[in-house]
């Protein structure tokens, strides 16, 4: 009998000790568990510190950004990495590749496949040295001239778009991918607001896409037949504010309208996108509006 109740006790206490060892073991994987989670919500906190936080402005834009010309620092942005269609900014990788690839002085001329396309001056058989077609396809966003360039440089328009893709990611993009030279509509032709920022900023450092650019008005002769026409820039900005430097519009109905333009005030150039603005004063006024903003909070040291 004694020892029936001394075995009891025995395996009672056992029993009691194993209990408490398993409370204290959980209490302590609990306890781990709420440093760990909070831990945790300290990081994010920390991550949506340091993000920093821009108006909207009343932007009708999807997406947008500013960054600085020299150094490609971040001063605005709204959706910057979103995949966007980039219309006729493309023409601004089309141009670099132009520069860079054509001889300037060679003579091209338009095939049928480049005359059919929308929005164009030009038709078969037009003879341009190309320089002036670069400039033509920069001013007036002609979509024929993009087309004859990347056929007379690559010798065809999927040759060049893999220049174009190859480019691109030697830039820094990483949202962008090509399929043509002049930014006509096509479902894979996608790209974000910071990589056409990058590819202007590239652009913008080559002296005579600079140039190009920032014309507002250039008398271009084709060879043959033999004409002389005037072209006014599309980008407005380029008449009512004498700090913009450029750089190019783009506009079909699934990408909205677009806008890649630059501004220098008190030696510092800025370069803002806009995509997918609702209306077409709606992409001029917008970067106008970012320039006041993020130049006036460079002034006041913000």
């Amino acid at each position: 009998m004694f020892f029936t109740i001394e075995r009891k006790t025995i395996f009672s206490r056992i029993v009691f000790i194993f209990i408490a060892f398993a409370f204290l073991l959980s209490n302590s994987d609990l306890a781990e568990a709420r440093h760990k989670a909070y831990d945790k919500h300290k990081e994010v906190e920390a991550a949506e510190a340091a993000e920093p936080i821009y108006p909207d402005l009343g932007l009708t834009a999807s997406a947008a950004i500013v960054i600085d010309a020299e150094d490609g620092s971040v001063l605005y942005e709204k959706n910057a990495d979103v995949q966007l269609y980039p219309a006729s900014l493309t023409k601004m990788m089309t141009c670099i590749l132009a520069l860079e690839l054509g001889n300037r002085d060679d003579i091209v001329t338009i095939s049928r496949d480049a005359q059919n396309v929308e929005s164009t001056f030009l038709h078969t058989g037009v003879q341009v040295r190309l320089f002036d077609l670069i400039q033509q396809m920069m001013l007036v966003s002609d979509n024929a001239a993009a087309t004859a360039l990347a056929e007379y440089i690559a010798g065809s328009q999927q040759a060049f778009a893999d220049l174009m893709n190859a480019k691109a990611l030697k830039i820094g993009t990483t949202n962008t991918y090509f399929i043509n030279a002049n930014g006509m509509p096509h479902r894979f032709q996608v790209s974000s607001a910071r990589d056409m920022a990058l590819i202007a900023q590239y652009g913008m450092k080559n002296r005579l896409f600079r140039n190009i650019v920032g014309t507002q008005c250039k008398y271009i002769t084709w060879l043959y037949p033999e004409t002389t026409i005037d072209f006014w820039n599309t980008n407005e900005l380029l008449y009512v504010d004498p700090t913009v430097t450029g750089i190019k519009t783009g506009y079909t109905s699934a990408a909205g309208y677009c806008l890649a333009a630059s501004a220098e005030r008190n030696g510092r150039e800025l370069i803002a996108v806009v995509m997918h603005s609702r209306d077409y004063d709606s992409r001029f006024n917008e970067c106008a509006a970012l320039f006041d903003y993020c130049f006036g909070n460079i002034s006041s040291g913000n």
